[in-house]
């Protein structure tokens, strides 16, 4: 009896031992804004066919999945955009005499984050939704105003600051359902690059 006694404690004492050297698992994140607060900012600009186009973007984000280091989450984007730079004018290319341009969006979408505080910043999100956009053209041009769909894809590569995800964001927008007759459809979307804070 005394045997089996000293047997379960040598046992009991190995499990113990072993459970304490095994390494710290980190806490989950938890995001320390309200999910109806924005939790996300990218400032940045898009170029296509001649146009630069820079974007200010605010995101709402609400996690589904959530594990120590990995998570992913629900996207509510809304964007502004207004053209810096015209494209060079071409003789019997209406669409070339642009003065003026714009472009809007409201997305949905997912998105993917690594996160651990101290450590290098990583994700990437699909987002989609209404685009709307305007232009005036210098001549005999009207204004062209509509409302096609976008999808925008970006990846985020940057530090994290304990709860602040700070970096660089580079993505590529095209639309989709636009009208044939829209003298500044060649201006939508088009590749983009800039800079993201993530506070979620």
């Amino acid at each position: 009896m005394n045997r089996k006694l000293l047997v379960l404690l040598v046992f009991s004492l190995g499990l113990t031992s072993v459970a304490g050297a095994q390494p710290v698992r980190p806490p989950e994140h938890k995001s320390p804004t309200p999910a109806w607060l924005p939790r996300g900012v990218f400032l940045g600009a898009s170029a296509r066919k001649g146009v630069i186009t820079p974007r200010a973007k605010v995101q709402w984000q609400l996690t589904f999945f959530q594990d120590r280091k990995d998570a992913f989450a629900l996207l509510v984007e809304g964007g502004v955009g207004w053209g810096l730079t015209m494209p060079d004018r071409e003789a019997g290319k209406p669409e070339s005499l642009l003065g003026s341009y714009y472009e809007h969006t409201a997305q949905v979408g997912v998105g993917y984050r690594n996160h651990l505080p101290g450590s290098a910043h990583w994700g990437f999100q699909v987002t989609g939704g209404p685009v709307f956009y305007g232009a005036h053209f210098d001549g005999a041009a009207p204004p062209d105003k509509r409302t096609g769909g976008i999808v925008e894809g970006r990846f985020q590569l940057g530090y994290q600051l304990g709860a602040t995800a700070v970096g660089a964001a580079l993505g590529y927008a095209e639309p989709f359902g636009l009208k044939r007759r829209s003298l500044a459809r060649s201006y939508i979307g088009g590749p983009m690059f800039g800079l993201f804070v993530d506070w979620r």
